[in-house]
């Protein structure tokens, strides 16, 4: 029994040491006066040389010629400044024009800014392979002047088609004429092939022969008026995006004023468009859309045709491709389900020939 009890306390006061060594490490590691024991030496905080770059002290609206008084310097690592894009004085960015908006605190960089004579600011929002189009509008045409930059609208072409002769170019049918053959007077003279009109005050038109439900006779007839063209309609661009809504800012000795100013009217189209002096209100007159230079040819050639071109804005963030069928008369009445009216013994009065 004594035996066990003395190998207990030993027990027990072997634990005791152990507890009281570790709460004495503890207590040196956090004193800091524990070295070589599981320690990392401290690393050496580098010296990076530093340099002056230029950042903007409030914010630089687009388009703006940058000032000194909107400029400011801080100090950067040298290591982390790639050669040519930082200005280095604040000097070398005065004159420049803002390619963007620029918060206060962003660094100015070269490619964000133009010199006065490097270009216009539209060509840096034309997408590489892109090309830019103005189209003449209306609030007819411009879905009633919705759209606005960086919108993205369809392009609808509607033009008139007509028959005309393969030679001459003309439309049909063709006026009839009385030839004279070539040969000899009464008095001996040379005469050549000489061609008159049908009628001298009103030229007759090439019609056919028909047979006459009525009596049964055949008849020759000429059409009553001249040839109607027909109307088809058909996408012309599924999605162009809108680059600006009526005349760009001249460039040369734009400011911050007058670019604002330019905003601010060009926003004024959906809510209250400016006046002229007549209080009238005044609306752009053409919208400038980013095409491809191919679609650039096509809207050209109909715009110089006669072609009416309108704009359809789509949905944003709808960038699809939508298909669409060319719509002619047929198609409409075919596609809504509209009979043509029945010719019947009555009508209603008084006459009507035009809608109002």
């Amino acid at each position: 029994m004594a035996a066990g009890k003395k190998k207990s306390g030993s027990l027990i006061l072997v634990l005791v040491l152990i507890v009281i060594i570790g709460v004495v490490l503890v207590y040196m590691a956090m004193s800091g006066n524990l070295s070589g024991i599981g320690q990392t030496p401290p690393t050496p905080t580098p010296n990076f040389d530093m340099i002056d770059i230029v950042v903007a002290s409030q914010a630089i609206t687009r388009g703006t010629l940058i000032t000194a008084d909107v400029l400011t310097t801080i100090k950067y690592p040298l290591v982390e400044a790639p050669s040519g894009t930082f200005f280095g004085s604040v000097a070398d960015a005065v004159g420049t024009k803002a390619k963007y908006n620029i918060e206060p605190g962003v660094p100015l960089t070269t490619n964000m800014v133009i010199q006065q004579n490097d270009g216009s600011l539209a060509s840096f929002d034309v997408p590489a392979g892109m090309t830019a189009y103005s189209l003449a509008v209306n609030a007819e045409t411009a879905v009633s002047y919705a759209a606005q930059k960086g919108d993205h609208v369809m392009v609808v072409g509607c033009m008139l088609m007509t028959d005309v002769d393969i030679q001459f170019q003309t439309r049909l049918p063709n006026y009839l004429g009385v030839t004279s053959a070539a040969g000899s007077s009464d008095s001996g003279t040379k005469t050549a092939l000489s061609v008159q009109p049908w009628a001298y005050e009103s030229p007759q038109s090439q019609g056919r022969y028909e047979q006459d439900q009525s009596s049964g006779e055949t008849i020759y007839v000429v059409p009553s008026e001249v040839q109607r063209p027909r109307l088809v309609c058909q996408t012309i661009i599924q999605d162009a995006m809108v680059l600006q809504v009526g005349m760009f800012p001249l460039g040369a000795g734009m400011d911050a004023a007058s670019v604002n100013a330019t905003a601010q009217a060009t926003q004024q189209v959906n809510a209250t468009a400016p006046a002229n002096e007549q209080g009238q209100p005044v609306y752009p007159a053409d919208i400038t859309l980013v095409v491809s230079p191919q679609d650039t040819l096509i809207l050209n050639y109909l715009a110089l045709s006669g072609a009416k071109l309108s704009m359809a804005l789509r949905s944003a963030g709808d960038l699809g491709t939508v298909v669409t069928d060319p719509v002619t008369l047929q198609y409409v009445m075919d596609s809504k389900n509209i009979p043509a009216p029945l010719k019947l013994p009555y009508a209603i009065e008084p006459r009507v020939d035009t809608l109002p």
